[in-house]
């Protein structure tokens, strides 16, 4: 293997392992707020002003209503990728199938430090894992060719 393989596939190695821990600890923090109530106001798909191809160019859209320790609180969050500032391209017929899944009233999850902050759907745990055991393996490959 030449030296830029090896440095190719130890820095994606790195970057997608530093990701997947990036998300697997937010989900499983995540995982741990408090499971509250939700009334669903709003939801809608939308075409994403950005999107990374013309494939997936569609976004979700919610807002819902929760109470927390006797107070109301709006949200607007539905993934993961949302809490860290990301978004979250689909296909027109996922988009629509994804929109079915998000009902009138629904549990979503809420930080209990803030409880501004919620999310409706943690989920994608098992593809955190995939990526960094992929990106643990890619690191390696790097790493060894490096000394063969």
């Amino acid at each position: 293997m030449d030296y830029f393989t090896a440095t190719f596939s130890t820095i994606i190695g790195a970057a997608c392992t530093l990701a997947s821990i990036k998300m697997l600890r937010l989900y499983f923090k995540v995982k741990s707020w408090n499971l509250v109530p939700a009334k669903v106001i709003l939801k809608e798909k939308f075409l994403h002003p950005k999107f990374s191809t013309s494939r997936s160019p569609y976004g979700l859209k919610a807002e819902y209503e929760y109470s927390f320790n006797n107070i109301k609180y709006t949200g607007n969050k539905i993934y993961l990728a949302e809490l860290i500032g990301g978004q979250s391209n689909h296909m027109a017929k996922q988009a629509d199938a994804r929109l079915e899944k998000i009902h009138s009233t629904m549990n979503v999850f809420v930080n209990p430090v803030d409880p501004q902050q919620s999310v409706m759907f943690c989920e994608g745990g098992f593809l955190y894992v995939f990526l960094f055991c992929m990106g643990i393996i890619a690191f390696s490959v790097g790493i060894i060719a490096f000394f063969i």
